[in-house]
């Protein structure tokens, strides 16, 4: 493991995992979808069947779960309970693992960790897999989970964002891809374009190929420094729908950056927000 990560506390090696994954207080959740968990899985993994892990609000599923009753619900039906030792993996750069991560965090829950590298290093590595072709995983036994009272610890929302425009002491991260930044792509909103005064950098490049772990400490340090991402400043990442967003903040956070927010909200709501807040665009 590398050791000049601030939050090394926060990452699982494929090595560790392999020699303690039959403790009974771990719980392995793959993130990935289900016909993905299907062909290709960690041995005694639970499906995640809620990766975006998204509240509907009005029709509109634009922010995390709100709600203890509902968050204890989808635990217990995963069968994890308070005191589990959560380590979550994908075979996307750990995308929905740190969604996962930013949720759990919300509730209270802190024995939780991203595999590092995923399903792409652990196949790599030849450590053992499973599948279960063509039928739905097993259902856990359920459990007793009671979730904390949601903290609004690392959110933003719309009128936060509105206010923190153009301030000295913070930094708009936008995560997406190039089309998103520069308003091309919409995503089905009314509006295309960024929060003024982003700074723009895909979270893919913060991602090593082939087998999809972080860049080094170092090299992710020199990359958001160069970016005007820094940890003298309050840093609010955001994205389409809060997913690749918790990304960039499970990043911050291991990174050891104090003040890091994720909108949750993210373009889904902001594009389609009224002219009272503003947008930059390169048309």
């Amino acid at each position: 493991m590398e050791s000049n990560w601030e939050k090394s506390e926060l990452l699982c090696e494929t090595d560790w995992l392999a020699q303690h994954m039959r403790e009974d207080n771990i719980v392995i959740i793959d993130c990935d979808l289900l016909p993905a968990y299907q062909r290709l899985h960690i041995p005694g993994s639970i499906w995640n069947p809620s990766r975006y892990l998204k509240s509907s609000i009005s029709g509109k599923e634009l922010y995390g779960i709100s709600t203890s009753e509902e968050f204890s619900e989808l635990m217990n039906g995963m069968g994890i309970k308070n005191e589990s030792h959560v380590i979550a993996y994908d075979s996307s750069g750990g995308l929905y693992a740190a969604r996962l991560w930013w949720t759990l965090r919300r509730f209270g829950h802190t024995k939780f960790q991203i595999l590092h590298g995923g399903l792409n290093k652990w196949h790599a590595e030849g450590k053992p897999i499973e599948s279960v072709p063509l039928k739905p995983p097993m259902r856990p036994n359920p459990s007793n989970y009671e979730a904390a009272v949601a903290k609004n610890l690392g959110n933003c929302d719309i009128d936060l964002v509105k206010e923190n425009i153009g301030k000295s002491d913070h930094v708009f991260w936008d995560v997406r891809s190039d089309s998103e930044w520069n308003g091309i792509n919409k995503r089905g909103t009314a509006r295309g374009g960024r929060v003024p005064g982003s700074v723009h950098l895909e979270w893919i490049r913060t991602i090593d190929e082939p087998l999809r772990t972080f860049k080094t400490p170092d090299s992710l340090r020199k990359l958001l420094t160069e970016n005007g991402i820094i940890p003298e400043k309050v840093v609010t990442t955001y994205c389409q729908a809060g997913v690749r967003a918790a990304l960039g903040a499970f990043l911050l956070e291991l990174l050891g950056y104090q003040s890091v927010q994720v909108y949750d909200g993210s373009w889904g709501e902001y594009g389609n927000a009224g002219a009272e807040y503003p947008i930059e665009t390169d048309s």
